[in-house]
């Protein structure tokens, strides 16, 4: 059997319909491809240019402080006793002076008389011995031993002279002999009595005296004791809660920290520098110190202004910094003791620097710029050496090179957003901004004070003769007045 060469005539004409209809779409494919080609040309981006100006900056440190009392004493009690009074309320402002607790004075009261008592006998002691005659008497004593020694010479004298001339006996003889002995060793024995009487008078009168000033230390101790029951307040300031309750025993082994008291106006603040910055510090402090404000926890900013109060004498070696202390007036108390604390302090000033938005320097290899637009709207890139932030701002010194682009000059306009969508030397469309716009507040978005001096802000307790009456409009974007839920009943089971 023997087979075709060549294809059937309706395979042939189905192959012919088919090349004619790859043909019409590899043309209109074409056709497409050439009606897209001019749409491949891009217009040029849209970018949003400031134009940066000349500006006198303040140079700002920021430092980080904790607050603290400048004066801060404890109450303690010094002798023992029973708490019977308090005479302050925890947490309000006392003076120098003020009577603030008061301890059992019974006891201590009884021992100053006691004492006192024991001082009045120590100097009626005093005055016994010191009018002592027993010198006197002793003295007198010894004249009349002497007085009688030589009468019992004079005899025994004249007896030997009588014995001489055998007028006397031998008995008469000793016995005048006897006697001169006797009224001699009497004199010597009274004479040794009296210089023990002066000795004597003189230890019993130091002694006396001994005892006067021993019983008049024991009165001012007593009266000592006794003012400690009372405890009155060193310093002005705010004072603490009681940590002892009235009617506790306290002193002497028991609770003797009793309450404390803060100065809080002025208010100090404690601020650890770097040591590098020390002779900046020193410098600034000896011509006065600078003005520093302060902002609490974040973004309460302190309505009054401090100032340097000394420089400690020694630097950590722990962790290389130097203790900075600072005074801030805090007449309304909002500054307690051990709240963290950013400071501000100028310590110059940059004359006639260059500022852009801080989104308009560009950092990479070659260093940081920015890029201009010209008067034809061309993009050119300029390099900049950048010296400082200050409020959304970047303070630039302008930066020559040989060969390079022209420096940034003030009234340039820069990009500022979009410079990802641009390079040096394309074509932008510029939609211009103010400058003013990109400065930053330095309070911070949402203050205590803002939120305090809303109007609608309320405090508890206050009384506002401003407000509407219940049931007035209050005006309009006012609050609706809340409704009181409406009553439920209690459900019942269907029957």
């Amino acid at each position: 059997m023997m087979m075709s060469s060549g294809p059937s005539p309706r395979r042939a004409s189905r192959l012919a319909v088919l090349c004619s209809v790859a043909a019409v779409m590899a043309f209109g494919a074409c056709g497409c491809e050439m009606s897209r080609q001019p749409a491949r040309e891009s217009a040029a981006p849209r970018v949003v240019v400031v134009k940066s100006r000349r500006m006198t900056v303040p140079i700002l440190v920021t430092p980080i402080g904790t607050t603290r009392a400048l004066e801060d004493v404890t109450i303690r009690a010094r002798v023992k006793g029973f708490l019977t009074e308090k005479h302050f309320k925890d947490g309000e402002q006392v003076k120098p002076g003020q009577l603030l607790l008061v301890i059992d004075p019974v006891p201590y009261q009884l021992q100053l008389r006691q004492a006192e008592a024991q001082l009045q006998a120590a100097r009626a002691s005093l005055a016994s011995a010191q009018a002592s005659k027993s010198k006197e008497v002793s003295r007198a004593q010894v004249e009349l031993d002497r007085a009688q020694t030589l009468l019992d010479q004079v005899e025994e004298r004249r007896t030997r002279n009588l014995f001489a001339r055998r007028a006397a006996s031998q008995e008469d003889l000793d016995r005048a002999d006897a006697q001169l002995k006797k009224s001699t060793a009497q004199l010597a024995a009274d004479q040794a009595s009296l210089e023990q009487n002066r000795a004597d008078y003189d230890i019993n009168i130091d002694n006396n005296k001994a005892q006067v000033a021993r019983a008049e230390a024991a009165v001012e101790d007593a009266r000592v004791n006794l003012g400690y029951t009372k405890m009155f307040a060193p310093i002005a300031g705010r004072i603490g809660e009681l940590k002892v309750k009235v009617g506790n025993l306290v002193g002497d082994g028991q609770a003797t920290e009793l309450v404390t008291i803060q100065q809080l106006d002025p208010m100090g603040v404690d601020i650890r520098a770097a040591a590098r910055h020390l002779p900046n510090a020193t410098e600034l402090l000896a011509r006065g110190g600078v003005p520093i404000r302060i902002t609490v926890e974040g973004d309460r900013v302190h309505p009054h202004v401090g100032k340097m109060l000394f420089i400690d004498n020694a630097v950590d070696s722990a962790t290389s910094t130097f203790l900075i202390r600072v005074e801030v007036p805090n007449p309304d108390g909002s500054l307690l003791p051990g709240e963290y604390i950013r400071g501000e302090v100028q310590i110059g000033h940059y004359d006639g620097a260059i500022v852009v938005p801080e989104q308009a320097v560009a950092e990479g290899q070659e260093g940081a710029r920015v890029f201009v637009v010209d008067a034809q709207n061309k993009v050119k890139a300029v390099n900049v050496r950048p010296l400082d932030h200050y409020r959304g701002l970047r303070v630039l010194q302008p930066v020559s090179e040989p060969g390079s682009e022209p420096s940034l000059e003030p009234d340039q306009r820069v990009v500022v957003e979009g410079i990802q969508l641009v390079r040096a030397g394309q074509a932008v469309e510029p939609v211009e901004a103010s400058l003013d716009s990109y400065i930053r507040d330095s309070e911070g978005p949402a203050t205590l004070e803002r939120r305090f001096s809303s109007p609608i802000t309320r405090m508890p307790g206050a009384t506002d003769t401003g407000a509407p009456a219940r049931g007035e409009s209050a005006g309009p974007g006012a609050a609706p007045e809340p409704k009181p839920a409406p009553e439920t009943k209690p459900q019942t089971k269907g029957k």
